[in-house]
């Protein structure tokens, strides 16, 4: 039972880190872009262009390539090239930790061979995933700026990531981007949990 225990309490984690996962790709990208409603560029940038840069950024934080694609661009300052480098820090623990535990959590589960045990670890799991995706989405819908803040200061250095309205991170990634993502990503991590609760559900209740 220990076991069932320790993989309910780990299922929030690799899901989450999962559906941020699906998130930190071009198509993502695209679809906030298009369907987003972010504001226009106050200096006039283009729709493409913007886009362009945007993917550019993308690509700085998930390989060392793209990292020094964004650096020799010539568009960001030694700020914002510091804090990119920080996030893809950051990404890398998170992703390593699905590629690396994804597999793990699976193996064990199966190796629980009681459906009624692998139920449980479902159900529970998802419920404290539930509660934490409520939770997210809750705040960010009544103050997303402090939930942004919280979560930049818990992970980076505080003065790292704050700045100017002019400089290019902040005009291809408005907060409205991040809003946007935060909900998407939560309400997506909640429908895909919601089929993991529900197939938890019938299992542990031995329904067949």
């Amino acid at each position: 039972m220990k076991r069932a225990i320790l993989l309910s309490f780990f299922f929030p984690f690799l899901l989450i880190f999962l559906c941020v996962r699906l998130a930190f790709t071009e198509l993502f990208v695209e679809l906030n872009y298009r369907f987003g409603d972010l504001p226009p560029d106050r200096w006039g940038m283009g729709y493409e262009e913007r886009l362009s840069i945007a993917k550019l950024g993308l690509r700085s934080v998930l390989s060392d390539e793209g990292m020094e694609e964004f650096i020799s661009s010539g568009l960001f300052r030694e700020k914002e090239i510091s804090h990119m480098q920080d996030v893809k820090s950051l990404l890398s623990v998170v992703f390593k930790v699905l590629y690396v535990g994804g597999p793990l959590w699976l193996f064990l589960f199966f190796s629980l061979r009681d459906k009624k045990k692998m139920g449980f670890v479902l159900f529970s799991g998802a419920v404290l995933t539930e509660i934490l995706v409520i939770f997210v989405l809750v705040f960010s819908i009544l103050n997303y700026d402090l939930l942004f803040e919280a979560f930049h200061n818990f992970f980076f250095d505080p003065y790292s990531w704050r700045f100017f309205d002019q400089d290019m991170l902040l005009r291809v990634y408005p907060m409205k981007f991040w809003y946007n993502a935060t909900l998407w990503v939560g309400v997506f991590c909640f429908i895909l949990n919601a089929f993991f609760q529900a197939i938890g559900f019938i299992l542990w209740r031995k329904v067949f």
